[in-house]
């Protein structure tokens, strides 16, 4: 899970809201992910399908953070691994297994093909034009009507608990060796120092002539955290559970080649929740709206079921344009879906559905063209997206068929349990 948290820290550059961790659905898709890591493996060693030493080695060495000057380099190797407290054997069998698991899925994705009669429905049904005109019934015009009251906004406010937290934060010391002539000499004695004295920088501050800094609060989600305190690897140094017990120095964390640091916790605030007063009006506001927009459903509703019943309704539709799945004309995803999806066997056809928070919106389809013809460069984008859209619906039934042929049991966790 930590993993899992890590990589998404990485890829939105530090800020995210620690509570999507603690989330019920985090934890469920960490849980899917192991145990679809654990069917591939059975299915390869089924198989006999395995990634060997001479692909493995290869790809170790195109790793640029394994290199210098270009070239493949163990003492580097070995560093990089040490500062992220793996070692070579465990990290080339986590490659392997990774390694192995995509192989097996390619070989899936590979045997996927569509033919020729299949890519020109598809493009036909891309290409389709339809003249539509659209209809809002705006919530707006039912926030008069739309009455919330105490008890429901404490009571909305009791359930979803995890909306109203105060993310934990705290405070750290730290210290940062980046000059790379004194990190090539010195890296090894660095992280013994912050090791061996862990509760304090003075001697390694001292001893190779380094600032001691002080921030200034950071969320568990990243906010507040500047320069290298930003970096994944140091927040979860910052916020692992024995830094915020123990308050002693972090391990040396290489955050980018040459630069090592460590920190330590100085002050800690847990997780806390926003008082009711502070929050109510939003909520009241939330539920105002919400209730707006089930009034505004209800309306829009009746008046669909009118329109496709041949009655007179008093509507006013906003001018007709040509849209289609290419070519949208500023219509979203989910009011496409509802303009396509319309039985069209006699026009004019309506649909209906909430596509926004603004309200209800109602779609007449007055008219259908085949569309002009597409380009070869055109019809070959569309060929590969299809082909990768299968390819990933192959892979899904393989997931599926391997939780036949294994069969997966989860252990509910006894009530009263404290999750780690």
């Amino acid at each position: 899970m930590r993993e899992r948290a890590d990589l998404i820290r990485s890829r939105q550059g530090g800020a995210v809201d620690a509570r999507l961790f603690e989330s019920p659905e985090f934890r469920a898709s960490v849980l899917n992910e192991l145990v679809e890591q654990r069917l591939l493996l059975l299915e390869s060693e089924r198989l006999g399908v395995a990634a060997n030493d001479v692909i493995l080695r290869e790809l170790i060495a195109q790793i640029p953070a394994f290199q210098e000057n270009g070239k493949f380099s163990p003492a580097k190797y070995e560093q990089v691994l040490r500062a992220q407290g793996m070692t070579p054997s465990a990290f080339e069998q986590n490659l392997r297994r990774d390694l192995t698991q995509q192989m097996l899925v390619n070989g899936v994705a590979a045997t996927t093909q569509i033919s020729n009669t299949q890519l020109n429905l598809i493009i036909d049904a891309e290409k389709q034009e339809r003249e539509v005109a659209v209809a809002v019934i705006e919530a707006s015009n039912f926030l008069k009507s739309a009455s919330v009251d105490e008890a429901a906004v404490r009571q909305y406010y009791e359930a979803n608990p995890r909306q109203f937290q105060v993310p934990e934060r705290v405070k750290v010391s730290y210290v940062v060796l980046n000059d790379p002539k004194v990190v090539a000499k010195e890296s090894e004695n660095f992280s013994n120092m912050v090791y061996e004295q862990s509760d304090t920088f003075k001697d390694v501050a001292k001893a190779l002539n380094l600032k001691i800094e002080e921030s200034g609060w950071i969320s568990s989600n990243g906010q507040g955290a500047q320069g290298v305190l930003a970096n994944p690897k140091v927040l979860q140094a910052i916020f692992n559970p024995g830094s915020l017990k123990d308050r002693r120095n972090s391990a040396a964390i290489e955050v980018a080649p040459n630069v090592l640091i460590s920190v330590r916790v100085t002050a800690h605030e847990p997780v806390s929740l926003r008082p009711f007063e502070s929050v109510a009006a939003d909520i009241r506001q939330f539920l105002t709206r919400k209730a707006a927009l089930e009034k505004a459903t209800v309306e829009g509703e009746a008046r669909l079921a009118d329109l496709r019943a041949g009655k007179a309704v008093d509507i006013k539709w906003s001018p007709t344009k040509t849209v289609s799945r290419l070519q949208p004309g500023g219509l979203s995803r989910d009011a496409m879906q509802l303009v396509t999806g319309v039985d069209t066997a006699q026009l004019p056809a309506f649909s209906g559905g909430v596509v926004s928070g603004e309200g209800y919106s109602l779609f007449k389809v007055s008219a259908i063209k085949p569309g002009s013809p597409l380009s070869d460069d055109k019809r070959a984008q569309i060929a590969t997206a299809y082909q990768h859209f299968v390819q990933q619906a192959d892979v899904v039934s393989l997931m599926v068929a391997l939780r036949d042929r294994y069969p997966v049991k989860i252990a509910k966790r006894p009530e009263g349990e404290k999750q780690p």
